[in-house]
């Protein structure tokens, strides 16, 4: 790295990498110098709208020696290969969610991240939206006493307009509405909740016939410090929706619009309100993009590590079990 400018490589030019390669280039300590698309039409694109080296070969990417970090956002499905490819040319790595779409995989990005010493962080955005962190700070504070219940609820109607592609579709590319989209919500429970003992869910295929999975689930997580927790996720609501509430001891945390709006904390001494926008006004996919960048130059983990990612992939891996058994199902061989 010259100085303290960490060079970074794109991985994926779709819809995410043009978001992340958007906001990195308001980050002072880091420069994009190149992307690589399999597809040579999103390739040319984008270099065209940013200006910078692409290519189709992800090898020609990593073989340069002018690039520090990749961010990789392309399919789940070719994630850990990726991820894998990276760190043994040495190069740190932001990968999008989720992680991946098996636990083992999630074991050997993490296993090779390791052994060539290059930091793995995880694209869990949520924890840096102002109304989640808020929440976080609060519970962990403990001054409204222990954590009793969480429920989050993300309601849609499916994939539409730039999201519509067809490996969206199917489980085995995307991991399913649960990993696709919900793996933020997993993330969000664990980070509040803690470590989860078990899960217990029902769901099935409402609408959505060209989906191999699941497209409504109700999840019931059982956290090992005996609190509670809910997922509703859904992509056959047509009025949509996204939010939830923690109950603790001493008080109740309302946050009906977490994309913004305001966190409402209810004591028996009253209420008082937190607005997103006095919260924190930085961009989030800025701010983790930031930590990434920051955690390289100042050679330390990153705050949203593999170990992360997999709880998450490990989370989603037992909802579908357990909607296909109709059990619930133990995370303790899953989550240490």
């Amino acid at each position: 790295m010259p100085g303290d400018k960490v060079r970074v490589g794109l991985v994926g030019c779709g819809v995410m990498g043009k978001s992340l390669a958007t906001q990195l280039r308001t980050i002072e300590q880091a420069e994009l110098v190149a992307a690589c698309d399999a597809f040579e039409e999103a390739a040319k694109a984008f270099a065209s709208e940013f200006g910078i080296w692409v290519t189709t070969n992800l090898d020609e990417l990593l073989a340069r020696n002018d690039i520090d970090a990749v961010l990789i956002a392309t399919p789940p499905h070719l994630h850990a290969e990726q991820t894998v490819a990276a760190a043994q040319a040495r190069k740190h790595v932001f990968c999008e969610k989720p992680m991946a779409l098996t636990v083992e995989d999630c074991d050997r990005m993490i296993a090779v991240c390791r052994e060539n010493n290059v930091n793995l962080m995880i694209g869990q955005v949520l924890r840096y939206f102002p109304i989640h962190a808020k929440v976080k700070e609060l519970v962990s504070s403990g001054e409204l006493g222990r954590l009793i219940s969480i429920t989050i609820y993300r309601l849609g109607g499916g994939f539409t307009g730039i999201w519509a592609k067809d490996w969206r579709k199917s489980k085995s590319l995307s991991g399913g509405m649960l990993m696709e989209v919900n793996t933020h919500e997993l993330d969000y429970l664990h980070w509040v909740g803690g470590k989860v003992e078990s899960v217990f869910a029902m769901g099935g295929n409402f609408l959505h016939r060209d989906y191999d999975y699941p497209d409504c689930v109700f999840a019931i997580l059982k956290f090992r410090n005996g609190a509670l927790g809910m997922l509703h996720a859904s992509q056959v609501s047509i009025a949509g929706d996204y939010g939830g509430r923690a109950d603790c001891e001493k008080g109740s945390l309302l946050f009906p619009k977490l994309w913004g709006g305001e966190l409402i904390v209810q004591t028996e001494d009253g209420h008082k309100v937190f607005k997103a926008e006095e919260l924190s006004t930085e961009n989030p996919v800025r701010r983790e993009l930031r930590e990434f960048v920051e955690s390289i130059l100042e050679r330390r983990p990153p705050a949203i590590t593999g170990e992360d990612g997999r709880c998450a992939v490990a989370l989603a891996l037992a909802i579908y079990r357990s909607i296909e058994t109709g059990k619930p199902i133990s995370l303790r061989g899953w989550i240490m």
